[in-house]
């Protein structure tokens, strides 16, 4: 489930709960600001697998990226949430001019709070990021995020945490 907060619907366990009785995986994708964990527990009780919680950066950078103070707190405790309810928790950034200094903190902050699977992609011009072309990444600073990664992959491997790179990052390298 994702694109806006799936949670908001009000039937949205019920979807869950047919989606599992049909057989299918249920998983969600969330900002995570109001999945409290009452809600996690519910939703785990319905079926729900996995919670991806969008985490971009540590605080200073997700608040402003998400433009409201307070978020990167809010999407932690989802994923605190979520891994406390017995679902697989797991993050997803988007990987801009904001958050590259964070990288490695934040590799750090998702182990502590259990991250198993960690997506990380390029921030596109969408959005406010259209608006404000110095977020975004350019073809010359893959020279120094490739490498990055890849170290933070192999770093985090050992603590049940994958790194994956979305579409817009993945590419045939000595990292592939």
């Amino acid at each position: 489930f994702i694109g806006g907060e799936a949670y908001l619907y009000r039937d949205w366990l019920e979807v869950v709960r047919a989606a599992r009785e049909h057989g299918m995986h249920a998983t969600l994708t969330t900002g995570g600001r109001q999945l409290t964990p009452t809600l996690a527990r519910q939703a785990a009780e319905a079926g729900l697998e996995a919670v991806s919680v969008s985490v971009d950066g540590l605080a200073a950078a997700h608040d402003r990226l998400r433009n409201l103070k307070g978020s990167h707190a809010a999407a932690l405790r989802a994923l605190d949430a979520a891994r406390d309810a017995g679902m697989v928790p797991m993050a997803n950034t988007q990987i801009n001019r904001l958050n590259l200094p964070d990288l490695e903190a934040l590799a750090e902050v998702l182990a502590e709070h259990g991250a198993r699977m960690w997506q990380v992609q390029l921030t596109g011009p969408m959005g406010r990021a259209s608006e404000l072309e110095e977020w975004l990444l350019q073809p010359y600073d893959m020279l120094e995020l490739v490498p990055r990664l890849a170290a933070i992959a192999t770093a985090l491997l050992p603590r049940g945490c994958r790194v994956e790179a979305a579409n817009n990052l993945g590419y045939f390298g000595p990292h592939e």
